[in-house]
C-alpha cells in the first residue's frame, strides 16, 4: 500500500501573533490535522505559551513577527492580527517564501487585496482569505443544493451577525485605527455568503451605518445588495446588540434557515428546508471547521488542488464592503 506524501510531510505551521483566535482555534486546528504541524509563534505575550504548550509541546514560541518570517523551517504562515495589520504582513511573509493563510477579510481596500494577490503571484506562494465556515458540511450541502435547484432560483438571501461590545469599550474591533467596525469584523460573512449563492458582485448597493462619532468605526450596518434579475442580498450586522447569527436563502419553490451559519462550534447543526408548504430538516455533526480549512490549504499547497474560494472572490468581497460604505456615506478606511 503506498502512502499518501501529503502524510509524510506535514505543513510546518507559524502564527503570527497570539490572538485568541489564533491560541484557541486556529492553532489546536492545525495540530489536529492531517497534513500539518504548528512549529512556531510569534507572541508578544508570555501568558499564553502554557496554552500552546498544552496541546503543541515543541513549538517555538518568538516575542516578535519577524522571527517567524526569518525561520527557514516554517512553510506556511496564519494571520490573525488585526485587519489594518493583514496586507503588510502578509506580503512580507510571502516575500519570504511562506504561504498565507489570512484571517477575513484578506485586507483594508481592495487595492491593498489586489497588491498581495500581485506579491502571491510574483513569489508563487498561496495566499487564502480564512472564512472557515465555507469549509463545514452545512455550507457545502446547501452550496450544492442551491446549484441543484433544491428551491428554484434564488431571489433573496437575508444573513444577520451581531454581537455586544458595549462593555468592552477597548476591544480592537472598535478601534478605527485598526480598520474594525461591525461590517468588517462580522458583517463581511453575510457579504461573502451571497457571493458563494450568486457567483457575483452585486451590480448596486444602498445602504445605513450607524456610528457614535465622525471618526468612529461603524457599530451597527444594515445594507441591500442588488444582483439584478429580481435577487437581492440583505444583511445586518452589529456590535450593539445579543449574540446573534442566521441566514435565511428564499427560493422559488422553497426556503433554505440556517439558524447557526457561521460559528457553529462545538455543536452540531441543523438546515431547515420548506418546500410546497412541508417543513423538513437536514442534521450535520459537529466538526473543526478550522481544522478542515488548514487540511484544505495544505492538500492545495502539497496536491496543487484548487483553493475552495478565489483570489478575485476575496477582491471582489472587498469591493463590495467598500461599496457599502461608500453608499452609507461614511468614510472608508477611516484612519
Amino acid at each position: 500500500m503506498t502512502t499518501n506524501p501529503i502524510y509524510l510531510h506535514p505543513v510546518r505551521w507559524g502564527i503570527l501573533s497570539s490572538a485568541n483566535i489564533g491560541v484557541r482555534a486556529v492553532a489546536p486546528a492545525i495540530q489536529a490535522s492531517h497534513n500539518g504541524r504548528l512549529l512556531a509563534v510569534g507572541s508578544r505575550d508570555p501568558r499564553h505559551a502554557a496554552e500552546l504548550y498544552a496541546f503543541a509541546p515543541n513549538v517555538r514560541i518568538y516575542d516578535g513577527y519577524e522571527q517567524i518570517i526569518a525561520d527557514p523551517d516554517i512553510e506556511a504562515v496564519y494571520i490573525p492580527l488585526p485587519n489594518a495589520l493583514h496586507a503588510e504582513w502578509a506580503i512580507k511573509a510571502m516575500e519570504a517564501g511562506k504561504h498565507v493563510l489570512c484571517e477575513k477579510p484578506l485586507a483594508v481596500t481592495a487595492e491593498e487585496g489586489a497588491q498581495m494577490v500581485a506579491v502571491a503571484q510574483e513569489q508563487n506562494v498561496l495566499l487564502m482569505e480564512a472564512f472557515m465556515y465555507r469549509f463545514h458540511p452545512q455550507i457545502i450541502w446547501v452550496v450544492e443544493q442551491i446549484r441543484k435547484g433544491l428551491i428554484g432560483d434564488i431571489h433573496l438571501v437575508r444573513a444577520s451577525f451581531s454581537f455586544d461590545l458595549r462593555t468592552h469599550p477597548e476591544n480592537i474591533r472598535l478601534n478605527p485605527e485598526l480598520a474594525g467596525g461591525s461590517l468588517m469584523d462580522v458583517g463581511c460573512y453575510a457579504v461573502n455568503l451571497f457571493r458563494a449563492i450568486y457567483e457575483q458582485a452585486p451590480q448596486s448597493i444602498a445602504a445605513r451605518v450607524h456610528t457614535v462619532s465622525a471618526t468612529s468605526v461603524d457599530w451597527a450596518t444594515s445594507a441591500i445588495l442588488d444582483y439584478g434579475a429580481g435577487r437581492f442580498g440583505l444583511l445586518d450586522s452589529s456590535f450593539s446588540l445579543p449574540m446573534r447569527q442566521v441566514a435565511e436563502i428564499f427560493g422559488e419553490s422553497g426556503t433554505i434557515t440556517l439558524p447557526v451559519p457561521f460559528t457553529p462550534g462545538n455543536s452540531d447543526t441543523t438546515v431547515f428546508i420548506t418546500r410546497n408548504g412541508q417543513l423538513s430538516e437536514q442534521t450535520f455533526s459537529r466538526v473543526d471547521q478550522y481544522q478542515l480549512q488548514v487540511e484544505h490549504f495544505v492538500d492545495c499547497i502539497r496536491a496543487q488542488k484548487r483553493l475552495e474560494s478565489s483570489l478575485n472572490e476575496s477582491l471582489e468581497n472587498l469591493a463590495t464592503i467598500e461599496g457599502i460604505y461608500q453608499a452609507a456615506g461614511h468614510d472608508w478606511p477611516i484612519f
